[in-house]
């Protein structure tokens, strides 16, 4: 019976979401800090990937989009991420 079926098993470690979430909940930081920066609408939730990155996988950036699982994006406000968008860099204002 399951053997028609393709089912994929993706584990989504939990300590990097609860620990943005709590911070982000207590004080506000990751917006406060980075909703100013660049035009990019994507940008603060563009900064919550990379900071689970480091927190749990700590994977190459070019890597992040193969290792992320979409149900993690749409908590950080995002629909899809590619390896262009994290390696952009807001633009600098003088």
């Amino acid at each position: 019976m399951f053997s028609s079926i393709n089912m994929k098993n993706i584990t989504t470690l939990l300590g990097g979401i609860a620990s943005i979430d709590k911070v982000e909940k207590e004080y506000g930081l990751i917006t406060e800090l980075f909703s100013n920066i660049g035009e990019s609408k994507d940008f603060v939730g563009i900064v919550k990937v990379h900071l689970n990155n480091r927190l749990t996988h700590s994977v190459s950036v070019l890597q992040i989009p193969n290792m992320i699982d979409p149900e993690v994006l749409q908590y950080f406000g995002l629909k899809e991420v590619s390896d262009r968008s994290l390696n952009l860099t807001p633009p600098t204002t003088t």
